[in-house]
């Protein structure tokens, strides 16, 4: 049976006594016919007068029947695992995969990343929804709510630029073979999770900041300002997903300036190979976005809560069952025409041939079971990455309070200073979060934190028991198991994902507007103001502090001639260019008449030497060479440094990532700003009306 109203379960317990009510009994399976699934499933219509009846509420400790418990519990999994997917080593490892900085051994890895993601999700989330008091502390470990955990966005930008930079610094100095770095991106990604596990100690730290000083670091204001960076700094990656794939969109310009033929090429969209933003893929992309629309219309408090995954699923049908057949001209990937040249890693299609958008080599080469460590990496530590993903735990801490304080209000527990207990539960969320986040990384899946769209599934299907949130982790863990659904998720055209990301990045930036805009004075829409724009300013304009932007071919060179902080000042050792002089002699020329014309004549005979130019007047120059180092980089993908200053080059890769990265100059600014700026005063009048408001 569903109970409507909490039990009052003892936490100490850590909150066992919600898992199943009465097991292995048809009431505990079932329940006893009191839950409405109609409020559940019903369709809505547009048309309908007052809206479709909500569900019956169901409080943090009610215990719920297994069939139930589990349909909550699928409907969390479902809301988050395309976010998980994308966030947790799909996009990182795929950077992988381009032949201009290719690791073929970390692109091969991207199935097992994606199922990593989802299994460390699920145990992770364990730890959160459970509640157990530290022995001896007035701390606890978790939330007691439904915190479903999953890999956060905030450090993806950074560990894609540490893979990227690993693999373009290994094929500079000339260790890659036939164009393959293998291993060097490996090598950066386990560089990532090692200064993650460093950098996770600050979050673990700042859960031990009594309440009253975490309210003051991080007021709605700031937290809010955080997700709304997170959200829009990586809004502009959603557009370049659907419209073919972030490289191609990046790197049409780059490539004509450097090697003077383009489009660059999108090839993460099956076997049709096209120029980016072409209308195939943009198509594509927007049939997740009509479907999601549509469950908007017409769905049940069900498909509403998990219209990202039914969008996404649309999507790949539709890339499924769709081919686009070649013209003259047209290219494709190598392994679609094995038997034709592979230039650059495309082969030329042949014409009047269907291409598939979906590819399915990966999902029949994946295990049917996996499970972590299938896949290792060589942990390392970056120094010159510390400070970003410390910036970048403060943020995940800043948007980790937003999340409890919204799952708490949505679990409608008491609010009055006198009874709640949300000060205690947002100490454990954070404590849980960097620990859960150390433990990530030992898991070789990217820091986690707490998910914000799952808050819009707890209002929307007024479920708040814990045993959803087991349930959540259980889906998680299986499905992550289920190697071939991993694979799956890999081989969906990235346009089709663009129209997923587009939506979760856009919710992302929404869920942060709510929490901004709790209390809007003059003084917090000035710190909006200033974080926003700066913020999204270098989102939308990445050149302003590096160059020619952190981009391929021809932007390397740019990065390293010009910007705020050019790489060409951190170099110790620049390439040098030989110039060789020959010998020569060079002597007057005469006039049958004896007299001298004014002209001269250099010949550089190998017979001659300085005895016989002396002979007949000339001036004898010897053979030389010299070297004159080349500080300016012209055509050479930015490789234009023999030997970096190691410091120097630690200090401008930690200064422009943050200053390049959104959420954490924004972020910056509205932590300092909030910290300094006075409080308005608040007039009696105002405070009055208030008062009579509510």
């Amino acid at each position: 049976m569903a109970e409507e109203k909490d039990v009052n379960v003892d936490e100490s317990g850590a909150g066992c006594g919600v898992c199943l009510i009465k097991p292995w009994t048809k009431e505990g399976c079932i329940g006893d016919g009191t839950y409405n699934w109609l409020s559940l499933c019903k369709p809505s219509m547009p048309w309908s007068k007052g809206g479709v009846e909500p569900p019956m509420f169901l409080g943090k400790d009610a215990k719920l029947p297994l069939v139930l418990s589990l349909s909550m519990g699928l409907q969390h999994a479902l809301a988050m695992i395309a976010g998980i997917a994308t966030s947790g080593g799909m996009l990182i490892a795929g950077d992988a995969c381009f032949p201009w900085q290719k690791d073929s051994e970390m692109c091969a890895a991207r199935e097992y990343l994606v199922s990593a993601a989802w299994i460390t999700s699920g145990i992770l989330t364990i730890i959160q929804v459970f509640r157990a008091k530290i022995l001896g502390t007035p701390y606890y470990l978790g939330t007691g709510l439904i915190s479903v955990m999953g890999t956060s966005f905030t450090f993806l930008p950074i560990a894609r630029d540490m893979v990227i930079s690993s693999i373009k610094e290994a094929s500079g100095a000339g260790l890659c073979v036939a164009g393959d770095c293998a291993g060097y991106g490996k090598e950066g990604y386990g560089r990532f999770l090692g200064t993650c596990m460093v950098a996770a100690l600050l979050e673990i730290g700042i859960a031990l900041i009594p309440a009253k000083y975490l309210k003051k670091i991080f007021p709605p204001v700031v937290t809010g300002a955080a997700v709304m960076l997170i959200g829009g700094g990586l809004i502009s990656a959603g557009i370049k997903y659907l419209g073919g794939g972030v490289f191609c969109a990046e790197n049409n310009e780059s490539k004509q300036a450097a090697i003077g033929f383009g489009p660059q090429l999108c090839n993460e969209n099956g076997d049709v190979v096209l120029s980016y933003g072409s209308p195939e893929y943009i198509g594509l992309g927007f049939t997740v976005i009509l479907m999601s629309t549509l469950i908007q219309f017409f769905g049940s408090p069900f498909f509403k809560s998990t219209f990202i995954f039914w969008g996404l699923m649309f999507g790949t049908f539709i890339a499924g069952v769709a081919s686009r057949t070649a013209q003259e001209g047209d290219k494709t990937v190598c392994s679609a025409e094995p038997d034709a040249p592979c230039i650059g890693g495309f082969a030329n299609a042949v014409p009047g041939k269907a291409y598939s958008y979906f590819n399915s080599a990966k999902l029949d080469a994946a295990p049917d079971i996996t499970f972590l460590w299938t896949t290792s990496f060589p942990l390392g530590f970056a120094p010159e990455y510390l400070l970003p993903l410390i910036i970048g735990f403060f943020i995940s801490s800043a948007e980790t309070v937003g999340d409890i304080s919204m799952s708490y209000e949505a679990s409608e527990l008491p609010t009055d200073p006198a009874v709640s207990d949300l000060d205690s539960r947002v100490q454990g969320g954070l404590l849980a979060d960097g620990i859960n986040s150390l433990l990530a990384c030992l898991f070789t899946s990217p820091p986690n934190t707490t998910f914000s769209q799952n808050n819009g599934v707890i209002a929307l299907t007024r479920c708040a028991s814990r045993s959803a949130g087991f349930a959540c982790a259980f889906w998680l863990i299986l499905l992550g198991v289920l190697g071939k659904v991993g694979a799956l998720f890999t081989s969906i055209p990235i346009c089709v994902v663009g129209g997923m990301v587009l939506q979760c990045f856009s919710m992302v930036f929404v869920s942060g507007m709510q929490m901004a805009c709790q209390k809007v004075t003059r003084r917090n829409s000035f710190i909006l103001m200033l974080s926003l724009g700066l913020g999204l300013g270098v989102a939308m304009e990445p050149h302003l502090f590096e160059g020619g932007g952190g981009f391929s071919f021809y932007s390397n060179n740019l990065a390293h001639n010009y910007g705020f902080w050019p790489k060409k000042s951190t170099c110790e050792v620049f390439p040098s260019v030989t110039k060789t002089v020959d010998q020569s002699c060079e002597y007057a020329v005469w006039f049958d008449d004896g007299t001298v014309n004014g002209s001269t004549t250099t010949f550089t005979s190998g017979d001659v030497d300085s005895d016989t130019c002396v002979g007949i007047g000339g001036t004898y120059t010897p053979e030389s060479s010299t070297k004159t180092p080349t500080e300016s980089c012209a055509n050479n993908n930015g490789f234009c440094c023999i030997t970096y200053d190691s410091s120097k080059k630690m200090g401008r890769t930690t200064l422009v990532m943050i200053l390049k990265t959104p959420y954490c100059i924004g972020f910056l600014i509205a932590l300092f700003l909030n910290l300094l700026l006075p409080e308005d005063k608040v007039k009696e009048k105002e405070v009055a009306g208030q008062v009579a408001t509510a």
